[in-house]
């Protein structure tokens, strides 16, 4: 059994879509450090998940007194890097700090020439993304020295999946940081589903991530940007119908169960924080609802992948 610590904190979507690395290490002794605000959208039941520290509490947590025999560091954030390089362990994937600034071993050389830390530049970086074939499971198990096989997320074993199929969810909200990923139409493709004969609901923000993640495991149909909704909803094996803006489709691993519709003007976008309206009005409402009406015409064969 090896002790392993894996330090991922970020968005929470991105948090769930790390999960995977779970299956990888199912007989081993996992420590998880994440940010406070993430903990709840990790499965703490899991047998191999042995500690979950948010990382605002790391200096109290005992972490830095251990021994590990790997650490797994996934973030572009520089007190992650700092405590990746403290950790005590014999190998390191990922992010370390040297002196004032982040670098990564050449181990994960194909998902950090990518990101904000490059060692290629921005421009690089961002044409590497830009140019990207594989999802973002693929590269995270290649850095690690595995082939990915469609390992699924694991999300608390208290939410399930219970979905009415006459009921869909729509996530019409982003985060700030990402206006463009809001398309203007959701309001009107609720009105022709209703005309329907379905139920829309649009999901709300929650006291509690527990209940938003169970809202989400309430519908059939799971409609939205790429956002935690969207992760939840393949957590949950429900079909998901995903329009993607200004960030990659590619990254995105379908799992069989999802319908991509990628803006033309995804180039224009990708990945600004500007928002770009082009790649949002690109997108028309009739393109929307006939992907709907396909997924649910074919409901019981994405519910038997």
């Amino acid at each position: 059994m090896s002790k392993i610590a894996i330090i991922k904190i970020g968005a929470k979507g991105d948090v769930v879509r790390t999960t995977v690395l779970l299956h990888l290490f199912k007989n081993d002794d996992i420590t998880w450090v994440t940010s406070k605000n993430n903990i709840r959208v990790l499965p703490f039941k899991q047998e191999n998940l042995r500690n979950v520290i948010a990382i605002e509490d790391v200096n109290h947590s005992g972490v830095l007194n251990e021994h590990f025999d790997l650490v797994i560091s996934l973030d572009d954030d520089f007190k992650c890097a700092v405590l990746a390089t403290k950790i005590k362990s014999k190998e390191l994937v990922g992010t370390y700090a040297d002196g004032s600034t982040i670098r990564y071993t050449s181990s994960s050389n194909e998902w950090f020439d990518m990101g904000l830390s490059s060692r290629l530049g921005k421009e690089v970086a961002d044409q590497l993304k830009w140019e990207n074939v594989y999802s973002y499971q693929e590269i995270l198990f290649r850095m690690l020295g595995y082939s990915f096989n469609g390992e699924e997320y694991i999300i608390p074993e208290d939410v399930i999946s219970k979905g009415v199929e006459i009921v869909i969810g729509i996530e019409s909200r982003a985060g700030d940081r990402w206006p463009t990923k809001v398309w203007n139409k959701y309001t009107q493709l609720a009105e022709k589903l209703v005309n329907e004969g379905y139920q829309c609901v649009f999901f709300e923000e929650r006291r509690n991530i527990k209940d938003y993640m169970q809202d989400i495991g309430n519908v059939s149909l799971f409609i939205g940007g790429d956002t935690l909704g969207m992760h939840v909803a393949l957590a949950l094996k429900i079909p998901v119908l995903t329009i993607f803006t200004c960030t990659s489709p590619t990254e995105i691993y379908a799992y069989n169960r999802m319908e991509k519709i990628v803006s033309p003007f995804l180039g224009k976008a990708f990945y600004k924080t500007d928002y770009c309206p082009e790649a949002v009005d690109s997108i028309g409402l009739n393109k929307v609802y006939d992907s709907v009406k396909k997924i649910k015409s074919n409901i019981s064969i994405y519910n038997e992948r």
